[in-house]
C-alpha cells in the first residue's frame, strides 16, 4: 500500500485588514477601511501583508521594498547622495571633496547598512497607518481645512492653497486604491509627509474655528484637547519617517508646528521646531539660488516660486524671533543667495500664466496687493533685523549713534514705499471690501515695523533723547495699530499670538520710560493713558482664547497705573501753573480775556471718562490660576508674569544706564 502523500497547503495572499480578516468581513482596502470606520476602530485598521504595486514586483523581496522607509529609497543613480547624506556632507557644488569625487569614483549605495529588519519595518508601517487613521471624518476634515484657508492662512502664508489642493487629491487617490493603501515606500517623500502636515493644519484650525460651523459635537473631545492631539500626531509621523521627513511638506509641517506652539505660549519649543524646519530647508538648498534654466516649463517655474516663498517665510520667522524674543539667529545671511519671489499670485491653473509675461503682469497691477505682498515687506524688514543684529545696533554701548539713525530712516522708507493699499498711514481703502484680509495684513505689517523701531531705539534711551522720543512714538503707534487690527478681525482670530504680545511689549516699554524720564507733554501722556485703556479692554475680550492675555492684563494694568499717576501729577502741576498765571493775568487785565486761553488748554477728555471707549478700567486683582488649569496641562505658558517682569527689568536697566545705580532700588516694578 502506497503511503499517502502529504497535501500541499496553498497560502493565499491576505488582502483584508487584520480586523476584517479575523471577522471574515469584506474589506474595501482603504485606510481606514469601511468596516473599521463604521465600528469607530480606524486606529486599529492595518494590514499584515504588503502587496506589490505592479505584477513585475511580485517576486520582489518585501524587506528591500519596505526598508526604503528607513533609507533614502533612491535608485542606483542616486547612490552617491544617499551615502553623502548619511555621513553629513553638503551637496552644494564645490563645497567638499566628496561632491567632486562622486564625479569620478564609483560609490557604494550602502544599502546593507540601512536595511531594516522585517519585524521593525512592519511595526513602523503599522504605527504610520495607525496615526494616519486618526485623521477625522471627511465632514470634519473639509470644514477644518476650509477654516484654515479662510481664517488662518492670511496670518502665516506658510502653505500655498493651490499646491495643497493638488497634494490632497493625490493623497486621497493613493489611500483609496487597493495597491496604494498597502505600502508607503512607493510614494514620494512629499506625499509621505503630507498627513503630518494635515494634522498641523487641523490643529491650528481648531484654535481659530468659528462658532458657526458647529464642529464641537463632531469631535471626540474639546477643541483644545483635539487640537493638541492632532498636533502631536503630526509630530509622531515626522519622527517615524526620520530623515525621509526632509521635503517641502516636511518643512511646512515643522513651521506649522512652530506656529501652533507659539500660539499656545510655548516659545522655546516653537523656536526648536523652527530650527528643525530651517535645517530641513537648508538640506533642500532653499537658501541657495537655484539653477537658471534656459526655458523652464511652467510647472518648474511656479515650483521654484513656491520654494522661494517658503524660504522667505522661514527667514522672517527666524529674524523676528531673534529681535523680539531674544533668540539666537538660526540663519546666517552670508550663506543665503536665494532670490525673493515675484510679487504675484500663483495661478490656479499653471498653464494659464506664461512665466515670460509675469513681470509685465506685476507692473500693470502694482496697485493690487498679491498674496505674497505682506511677506515680501516682512522679508525686507527681516534683512534690516539681520543688519541691526550684525552691527550691534540693538545693544547698549553703541559708539556710533548714526548707525541707529540710518537704520531708522531706512525702515521708515520701507513703510513709505509700500503700495497705497497696504500703506500704514493714509492707505487706499478701495480694495478693503473686495479683500477682507487686507486691513488685517496692513496693520500686521505696520505693527511689525513699529515694533522693530521700538527694539532698535530702546537700548539707547538713556544716552539719546532722540531715541527716547522715537520709542514713545513707535510704541504708541503699535498700540493704535493693534486696536485697528482688533477692530478688523473677528472672534476666530483671538488665539493669534500677536494680538496680545505686541500690545504688552509696547505697554511695558512706554511705562518704563515714562517712570524714569517723566514726560512733560501732557497731550502725549493723555494719549498713552487712552491707549493703555484700549489695550486692557482688548485683552479682557480675548483672555479666554489667547494664552498671553490672562497674564498680559495684569502687566498692562500696572503699566497703566504708572502712566496714569504720571499724567495726574503732570495735570496737577499744569493746573497750579495755570492758576498762578490766571491770578497774574487778572491783575493785569480785569476784562478776563485770558479765560479763552484757559479753556483751549483744558479742552480734552479726561482719562477714565470719554477715553474709556466703553472698556472697564480694571482693578489690579490677581489672576485666578484655577481658571487656567486645563490650559496648563498642555504645556507651560512661558509668557507669564515672570517673563514680562524680567523683560521690564531689562527695559528699566536700559533706561537708567547713565543714571545713579541707586535708581535700581526705586524701580516701579520691584
Amino acid at each position: 500500500m502506497e503511503p499517502r502523500q502529504a497535501s500541499v497547503t496553498r497560502h493565499r495572499t491576505i488582502t483584508s485588514c487584520s480586523n476584517c480578516y479575523r471577522r471574515k468581513q469584506k474589506c474595501n482596502r482603504r485606510r481606514p477601511c469601511n468596516n473599521c470606520t463604521a465600528r469607530k476602530l480606524g486606529h486599529e485598521c492595518f494590514y499584515e501583508t504588503i502587496l506589490p504595486r505592479h505584477s513585475s514586483q511580485a517576486n520582489h523581496d518585501p524587506q528591500d521594498s519596505i526598508g526604503k522607509i528607513n533609507r533614502s529609497g533612491n535608485s542606483s543613480t542616486d547612490r552617491s547622495p544617499a551615502v553623502r547624506d548619511h555621513f553629513g556632507y553638503s551637496s552644494i557644488k564645490e563645497s567638499n571633496a566628496f561632491v567632486e569625487a562622486g564625479n569620478v569614483l564609483p560609490i557604494s549605495s550602502g544599502h546593507d547598512t540601512h536595511k531594516a529588519f522585517p519585524d521593525s519595518v512592519r511595526t513602523t508601517l503599522q504605527k504610520y497607518w495607525q496615526l494616519v487613521s486618526e485623521l477625522p471624518s471627511a465632514l470634519v476634515f473639509d470644514k477644518l481645512i476650509a477654516t484654515y484657508l479662510t481664517e488662518v492662512h492670511w496670518i502665516y502664508c506658510i502653505i500655498e492653497p493651490r499646491y495643497l489642493n493638488d497634494t490632497l487629491i493625490e493623497w486621497r487617490k493613493f489611500t483609496s486604491s487597493a495597491s496604494g493603501s498597502t505600502s508607503v515606500d512607493a510614494i514620494s517623500p512629499e506625499l509621505r509627509c503630507f498627513p503630518a502636515m494635515l494634522f498641523q493644519l487641523l490643529a491650528t484650525s481648531l484654535l481659530h474655528s468659528p462658532s458657526g460651523i458647529k464642529i464641537e459635537e463632531l469631535l471626540e473631545s474639546t477643541p483644545l484637547q483635539q487640537s493638541q492631539k492632532y498636533s502631536d500626531a503630526g509630530v509622531e509621523i515626522i519622527q517615524l519617517l526620520g530623515y525621509q521627513g526632509t521635503s517641502l511638506v516636511g518643512v511646512q509641517h515643522d513651521l506649522l508646528r512652530a506656529a501652533w506652539l507659539k500660539n499656545r505660549g510655548r516659545g522655546a519649543e516653537a523656536w526648536h521646531a523652527l530650527s528643525t524646519s530651517i535645517r530641513k530647508a537648508q538640506d533642500l538648498k532653499l537658501h541657495r539660488r537655484g539653477k537658471d534654466l534656459a526655458d523652464p516649463s511652467k510647472e518648474e517655474f511656479w515650483h521654484s516660486e513656491r520654494k522661494k516663498r517658503l524660504w522667505i517665510t522661514l527667514y522672517i520667522w527666524d529674524s523676528n524671533m531673534s529681535i523680539l524674543l531674544g533668540r539666537p539667529r538660526l540663519i546666517n545671511a552670508v550663506d543665503c543667495d536665494a532670490e525673493p519671489p515675484i510679487d504675484c499670485d500663483i495661478p490656479e491653473n499653471l498653464e494659464s500664466a506664461n512665466p515670460s509675461t509675469i513681470q509685465a503682469y506685476v507692473s500693470r497691477n502694482a496697485t493690487i496687493p498679491s498674496s505674497v505682498c505682506m511677506n515680501l515687506f516682512m522679508y525686507l524688514l527681516s534683512q534690516k533685523i539681520h543688519e541691526i543684529r550684525t552691527l550691534g545696533a540693538d545693544e547698549r554701548g553703541l559708539k556710533d549713534y548714526s548707525v541707529v539713525q540710518r537704520l531708522h530712516y531706512q525702515i521708515a522708507s520701507l513703510l513709505e514705499d509700500l503700495p497705497p493699499a497696504v500703506r500704514g498711514q493714509n492707505p487706499d481703502l478701495s480694495w478693503d471690501l473686495l479683500m477682507p484680509v487686507l486691513p488685517r495684513q496692513r496693520e500686521k505689517m505696520y505693527t511689525c515695523a513699529q515694533s522693530l523701531l521700538v527694539a532698535l531705539h530702546r537700548p539707547h534711551v538713556a544716552k539719546h533723547t532722540e531715541s527716547r522720543q522715537r520709542v514713545q512714538e513707535a510704541a504708541l503707534n503699535v498700540l493704535d495699530s493693534q486696536q485697528r487690527f482688533f477692530d478688523a478681525i473677528n472672534r476666530n482670530h483671538y488665539a493669534y499670538f500677536g494680538n496680545a504680545f505686541f500690545s504688552i511689549d509696547a505697554a511695558v516699554v512706554l511705562s518704563t520710560i515714562v517712570s524714569v524720564y517723566p514726560c512733560k507733554d501732557i497731550g502725549m501722556l493723555r494719549q498713552m493713558v487712552g491707549a493703555m485703556q484700549q489695550a486692557m479692554g482688548m485683552l479682557s475680550l480675548i483672555e479666554t482664547q489667547n494664552e498671553l492675555a490672562p497674564f498680559g492684563i495684569n502687566i498692562v494694568r500696572s503699566c497703566y497705573q504708572i502712566i496714569k499717576d504720571k499724567y495726574d501729577e503732570s495735570k496737577h502741576a499744569n493746573s497750579t501753573v495755570m492758576s498762578d498765571w490766571l491770578t497774574n493775568t487778572e491783575r493785569r487785565d480785569v476784562s478776563g480775556q485770558g479765560m479763552d486761553t484757559i479753556h483751549r488748554i483744558h479742552d480734552f477728555s479726561e482719562p477714565g471718562d470719554a477715553l474709556n471707549m466703553g472698556f472697564p478700567v480694571f482693578n489690579a486683582a490677581p489672576v485666578d490660576q484655577d481658571d487656567f488649569a486645563e490650559i496648563s496641562q498642555y504645556g507651560r505658558n512661558e509668557f507669564d508674569n515672570s517673563y514680562w517682569t524680567e523683560y521690564r527689568q531689562q527695559v528699566f536697566a536700559d533706561a537708567i544706564e547713565l543714571l545713579d545705580g541707586d535708581m535700581y532700588q526705586s524701580s516701579p516694578f520691584g
